[in-house]
C-alpha cells in the first residue's frame, strides 16, 4: 500500500500536560506522521510535575554582540569531550528489538556528526559554507555495568512498556528492575543513558535540558536521559538514512541546545520570529519540517532580531540544514552551537561535568581505562578478494598476557600472536575471535564479530557486458543484489525502452518505505579490462518527482571498485531534479518513451585492472520509481598508454613533526603507484594520495612512479620539501610576586627575545598581568610554532568593600564619642580628634575633619573610606538649654508639631538610638514646623532644635 503523507499529525503548540501525553494510535513509518522532538512539552511536564528541578536547568544565554558575518573560520581546542553511552534497548521480542550491530551504526553516526566527519557538511547552503564545526566531543559505549562486570553497552529489557510511551519513567523503571545486565541505577552523571522503544507518546524522540544535581537515582535517570524510536536509531535493520540524525538531535538537546527556532516545539510558528534559540550565528526562522525550497526559504529577517542576538549583517536564508531544525537534511552545528554544547559539559548541572572526566571513563570502561572489558580488534581490512592477507590489531596491549584468536575459513584458524596476519583462500564471509588474558589476575575478557570479513570471489568476465532485462531470472546471473536494508532492485516486466523494451531494472522508491529501501545495490559481475585502451559504461534512465510529496527526492549512484569491494569509488551521482527525465508527476511514475535519457559514464581510468566492479546503488528519498535500462560496458581493445608522472603537495615548507599531504595528478591513468619520502614516515606508499609526517628538519626529495600495462614513469623531485626546525619551548618568568591585591600588577616575562604569542593573545616579550589567570606563552620563528612554555598562576585578591556610615554632629563639650560607623568591622579610624576608635570633640574644637576608616582583608588587600565629622558649640554655657520648646503628640506614630512660641527656629536635627542623624532641616525662619516621620522604625529618638537664643533636647517615642 502507498504510504500515506499527512502535511499536519501533531499540533505542538499543547496547553495542557493532558493533550502532551496523549498515545499515538499506532506506531507510524514516515517521517511526517510522527512529530520529530517532544522536548519543549516534556519540559513543560517538568515544570508541572517537579517545580524544584525545572528550577535547576541549566540556563546559559548569550550577551548581545556587535553585528557582523559569522566567522566561517572554526575554532579547535583540542580537548575531546568523551562521552560514555548505554543503549538501554526495551522491546517486546518485536522487530523493536534492534540488532547490535544496528545500535552501533547508530553510535558511529553520532561520531560523524559530531566530529564533522560527514561529507555532506560540505554541501552546506552558500551563506553557510566553511561554518560547520566539529564540535569536538566523542561517543564511545560504556564497557563496565555499575557492579563492575564488563558488557557490550547495551542493555535489554523485555516489557510491553516498550509501546506505551506516555510515561517514560515507567520505561526507566522497566530498565532499572529488569535489564540482562545490571538491575540497579545507572548513574545519569556516569553514563549517557539512551532508551530505545517502539513508542515515545507520539515523538520520535525527547530528552530534557541539563537539569538536577548528581544524586544517583530512578527520577534522575529518566530526566536526564535521551528516548529515541527504535527506527530513528541507526540507518541499517529497522533504521534509516533520512531519519537516523534524530538522535543527533536529542543529543544536541541533552548539551542544552535549543531548537533553531527557539524554546518550543512548534515550528511554523510565524511568532518564533520574535523567539530565539540562544545562538549567535544561527539566522533567525520559525522552523521547517521538510527540505523544499533550501536554497530560498527565509522566513525570519534577521536585522529585526528583538533582542539583538543573531550577529549576521544581512537576511540570509534559513539554516535548514541545522542538526536543530526539523527537516530531514540536517548536516551541521555552527561554532555558536558548540560553545553551547561544551560549555553545558563543564557544568555540574545535571552531571554533566563528571561523565567525561578521567575518573569516571575509567570506571565506567571508556578509552585510557585499565580494565580490559572494552578490548577490541580491528583488521586491516574487511572486504576484500579471495587469496588477500589480512593483519589483525588489538585496541591495547597494555596489561595482557595472553591472546587467543579465532579465525574460521583464515589461514591460519588460530593465533597465539600479538597481531597475527591471516589469508582468506575462499569467497564466503567470516567471523573473528579473540580472547586476552589480564596479567593481573588470570581473568579472560572476549572479544567476537559476526560476519566480520566479507570476501569475494576472483571470478570476472571479458567485456562486453550487456544487459537488458529480457530474462525472468532475477538477479541476472553473475550479478550480485547488496540488500542491507531490506528494500531491493528488482525487474519490472512492463516497462522499458528499446532495444530492449518491455522490460527494465526498477526500484520502487514510491511504494517501499525509507526504512526498507536505503542504498541497496545491484552489482554487475567483475570485469576484466587489463587489455583495453580505454572503456565506457552506457545506460538508460527514467524518474520523476512526486508532486504530490513535495521535497521528497531519491538518487541513483554507480560507484568502481577495483578491489574486490574493499573501496568503492564513485563515478556517478544524480538525485532530485537533476536526476528527473520528465516533469514531476501526480502519483506512482511509470515512464513513456520519451521520458527516458541516456547517459554515458568514461571507464578509461580503471583499464589495466584485471577486477572492475560497477555497482548501482539507489539513493532513497522517500519518492518515486526509478528505472534503469540498457546497462552496457564496452572497451577499445589494446594496451594503455604509458603514464607521465606528476603529483601536487598541500605544501613545500612545513615545521618539524607537521605533515604533507602527497596526491597524484599523473596522467593516462595509472594502475599503480610507488612513493619515496627520504626522512618521512611513512618513507614509502602504494597510494594515489598519502599523508606524511617529517619529525626532524631538512630538506628533502620526493618521487612517484606511476605505473600502467603502457608502461611506468617516474618524477623525481630534489629538495622538494623543507622542513623548519621547531623552536624550543621558551620559559616565563615572574617580574614579582604572582599574588597580590587588586590594582596591582606584575610583568611577566618571555625568554624569547621575539615572535612572543601569550595565552591572553598579547604579544611581546614581556606583558603585565593585573587579572587573575594562567598564562604561557609561544614563540614562533619562521612559520613554526615552538611547543607551550611553562605556565605561571596569577592571583589577583580582590580588595574589600569599605563603607564609612554618618556620624552624628557632636557639640565642642561632648565627651569621646565612640566610632563605629565603619563595615566591615575590625578596621581603624584616623583623623584629627581620634584615638583608636573614639573620637574627642574637645581635640578637634568647632568645625569639619574628614575621618578615615582603613581596613584590610584576610589577604593582606586594604580599602578604606571617608566621613566628614562635624563639632558645633551647640548650647554654650550662656545659652544654657531651653526648656520652653514643644513637641506633640508625643509619643506619635510620626507625624509631630515643633512649637517654640515666639522664638523663630533655625535647624532640627533628629537623631536615632544610635547617635546618626536621621532627618535635619536648616535654614528655618518660622516658630512652629510640622515635621513627618512616618517611615521611622518604632522606637526612641532625640530632637535637637537650635534657636536664636539656645538649644532645647527633646526625647520623641515612635509608635507603630
Amino acid at each position: 500500500m502507498r504510504k500515506l503523507v499527512f502535511s499536519v499529525v501533531l499540533l505542538c503548540g499543547f496547553t495542557s500536560f493532558s493533550q502532551v501525553t496523549t498515545q499515538k494510535a499506532q506506531q507510524l513509518v514516515s517521517p511526517q506522521e510522527v512529530e520529530k522532538c517532544s522536548q519543549h512539552h516534556r519540559m513543560q511536564e517538568m515544570q508541572i510535575k517537579d517545580p524544584e528541578r525545572f528550577a535547576t536547568v541549566f540556563r546559559e544565554t548569550i550577551n548581545p554582540k556587535p553585528k557582523g558575518t559569522p566567522n566561517s573560520t572554526v575554532k579547535t581546542t583540542g580537548l575531546i569531550y568523551t562521552i560514555p553511552v548505554v543503549f538501554h534497548i526495551i522491546h517486546n521480542n518485536g522487530t523493536e528489538n534492534i540488532s547490535d550491530a544496528q545500535v552501533a551504526d547508530a553510535l558511529a553516526i553520532l561520531n560523524r556528526d559530531f566530529r564533522r566527519l560527514n561529507a555532506d557538511a560540505n554541501t552546506v547552503q552558500t551563506p553557510f559554507q566553511g561554518m560547520p564545526t566539529d564540535a569536538e566531543i566523542n561517543f564511545v559505549f560504556a564497557t563496565v555495568a555499575p557492579n563492575g562486570n564488563c558488557f557490550s553497552g547495551i542493555t535489554r529489557t523485555q516489557n510491553a512498556i516498550t509501546s506505551n510511551g506516555d510515561d517514560g519513567q515507567l520505561q526507566v523503571n522497566a530498565v532499572i528492575a529488569g535489564n540482562n545486565v545490571y538491575q540497579g541505577v545507572w548513574a545519569h552523571n556516569r553514563y549517557l543513558n539512551i532508551y530505545v522503544c517502539k513508542d515515545l507518546g507520539g515523538a520520535a524522540g525527547y530528552t530534557f535540558l541539563p537539569n538536577g544535581g548528581s544524586a544517583a537515582n530512578a527520577t534522575n535517570m529518566f530526566y536526564n536521559g535521551i528516548f529515541i524510536l527504535d527506527d530513528y536509531c541507526g540507518s541499517i535493520g529497522t533504521g534509516d538514512v533520512q531519519l537516523s540524525r534524530a538522535l543527533t538531535h536529542e543529543v544536541g538537546h541533552w548539551m542544552n541546545l535549543s531548537h533553531v527556532w527557539g524554546d518550543n516545539n512548534n515550528p511554523g510558528n510565524a511568532a518564533s520570529c520574535a523567539d530565539d534559540d540562544h545562538v549567535q550565528d544561527t539566522p533567525m526562522c520559525i522552523g521547517v519540517t521538510s527540505c523544499a525550497n533550501v536554497t530560498t526559504i527565509n522566513t525570519c529577517n534577521d536585522l529585526n532580531d528583538p533582542n539583538n542576538y543573531s550577529s549576521w549583517t544581512t537576511n540570509v536564508i534559513d539554516n535548514i540544514e541545522n542538526y536543530m531544525d526539523y527537516s530531514y537534511c540536517s548536516k551541521m552545528f555552527t561554532q555558536g552551537q558548540v560553545d553551547r554544547m561544551r560549555t553545558a559539559l563543564t557544568s555540574s548541572v545535571g552531571g554533566r561535568s563528571n561523565i567525561w572526566s578521567a575518573p569516571n571513563l575509567s570506571m565506567v570502561g571508556g578509552p585510557g581505562t585499565t580494565s580490559l572489558c572494552g578490548i577490541d580488534f580491528t583488521a586491516n581490512q574487511t572486504t576484500m578478494c579471495a587469496g588477500t592477507t589480512v593483519t589483525y590489531t588489538t585496541s591495547t596491549t597494555s596489561g595482557i598476557s595472553a591472546y587467543s584468536w579465532s579465525f574460521p575459513g583464515g589461514t591460519p584458524a588460530t593465533s597465539n600472536a600479538v597481531s597475527p596476519t591471516v589469508t582468506y583462500p575462499t569467497a564466503g564471509t567470516y567471523n573473528a575471535s579473540l580472547t586476552v588474558t589480564a596479567s593481573s589476575n588470570g581473568t579472560t575478557y572476549p572479544k567476537s564479530k559476526t560476519n566480520y570479513i566479507q570476501v569475494n570471489s576472483n571470478t570476472t568476465v571479458s567485456l562486453p557486458i550487456s544487459q537488458g532485462f529480457v530474462s525472468t531470472t532475477f538477479p541476472p546471473t553473475g550479478w550480485t543484489l547488496v540488500n542491507a536494508s531490506g528494500g531491493t532492485w528488482s525487474r519490472s516486466s512492463s516497462v522499458g525502452i528499446t532495444p530492449t523494451a518491455g522490460n527494465s531494472l526498477l526500484f520502487d522508491n514510491y511504494n517501499i518505505t525509507i526504512a526498507n529501501g536505503a542504498n541497496d545495490e545491484l552489482r554487475l559481475p567483475k570485469a576484466d579490462i587489463t587489455a583495453y585502451s580505454s572503456a565506457q559504461l552506457t545506460f538508460d534512465v527514467a524518474y520523476a518527482l512526486d508532486a504530490t510529496n513535495s521535497g521528497a527526492a531519491d538518487g541513483l549512484e554507480v560507484l568502481v571498485s577495483t578491489n574486490c569491494g574493499a573501496t568503492f569509488t564513485s563515478v556517478y551521482s544524480k538525485s532530485g531534479a537533476t536526476l528527473a527525465t520528465t516533469a514531476s508527476v501526480s502519483g506512482s511514475f511509470t515512464p513513456s518513451g520519451t521520458q527516458w535519457r541516456s547517459e554515458t559514464i568514461n571507464l578509461t581510468p580503471f583499464v589495466g585492472n584485471s577486477s572492475v566492479w560497477i555497482a548501482f546503488r539507489n539513493l532513497a528519498g522517500y519518492g518515486n520509481r526509478l528505472f534503469v535500462d540498457n546497462i552496457n560496458v564496452t572497451g577499445v581493445s589494446g594496451a594503455p598508454t604509458a603514464p607521465v608522472a606528476s603529483f601536487s603537495s598541500t605544501g613545500t615548507a612545513i615545521c618539524a613533526g607537521q605533515s604533507v599531504t602527497y596526491t597524484s595528478t599523473s596522467t593516462n591513468n595509472p594502475t599503480s603507484y610507488s612513493w619515496s619520502f627520504p626522512g618521512g614516515t611513512p618513507s614509502t606508499s602504494t597510494s594515489a594520495s598519502q599523508v606524511v609526517t617529517y619529525p626532524t628538519a631538512g630538506t628533502y626529495n620526493v618521487s612517484l612512479t606511476a605505473t600502467n600495462l603502457g608502461g611506468s614513469n617516474a618524477s623525481n623531485q630534489t629538495g622538494y620539501i623543507t622542513v623548519n626546525p621547531v623552536p624550543s619551548a621558551p620559559t616565563i618568568t615572574a617580574g614579582g610576586s604572582t599574588t597580590f591585591c587588586q590594582g596591582n600588577s606584575v610583568t611577566l616575562t618571555s625568554s624569547a627575545p621575539s615572535g612572543n604569542t601569550w595565552s591572553n593573545s598579547a604579544n611581546g616579550s614581556s606583558i603585565t598581568v593585573s587579572s587573575s589567570g594562567t598564562y604561557a606563552v609561544t614563540t614562533t620563528v619562521g612559520s613554526c610554532v615552538s611547543p607551550v612554555s611553562n605556565s605561571i598562576f596569577v592571583t589577583v585578591n580582590l580588595n574589600p568593600t569599605v563603607t564609612f556610615s554618618s556620624v552624628p554632629m557632636l557639640c565642642s563639650t561632648d565627651g569621646p564619642f565612640t566610632l563605629t560607623q565603619g563595615n566591615p568591622a575590625g578596621g581603624n579610624y584616623s583623623g584629627t580628634g581620634v584615638t583608636g576608635n573614639q573620637f574627642n570633640p574637645a581635640t578637634l574644637g568647632i568645625g569639619s575633619t574628614p575621618v578615615t576608616y582603613n581596613f584590610t582583608n584576610g589577604n593582606g588587600c586594604s580599602g578604606s573610606a571617608q566621613t566628614t565629622v562635624t563639632v558645633d558649640a551647640c548650647a554654650s554655657i550662656d545659652e544654657n538649654e531651653l526648656d520652653f520648646i514643644s513637641v506633640y503628640p508625643n509619643p506619635s506614630v510620626g507625624s509631630i508639631t515643633i512649637n517654640s512660641g515666639e522664638v523663630n527656629l533655625n535647624s532640627v536635627k533628629v537623631f536615632n538610638a544610635l547617635g546618626q542623624v536621621v532627618y535635619e532641616i536648616a535654614n528655618l525662619e518660622t516658630s512652629k514646623l510640622d515635621v513627618d516621620l512616618r517611615n521611622m522604625a518604632k522606637g526612641v529618638y532625640t530632637i535637637r532644635v537650635l534657636t536664636n537664643v539656645g538649644t532645647q533636647h527633646i526625647p520623641l517615642v515612635l509608635e507603630k
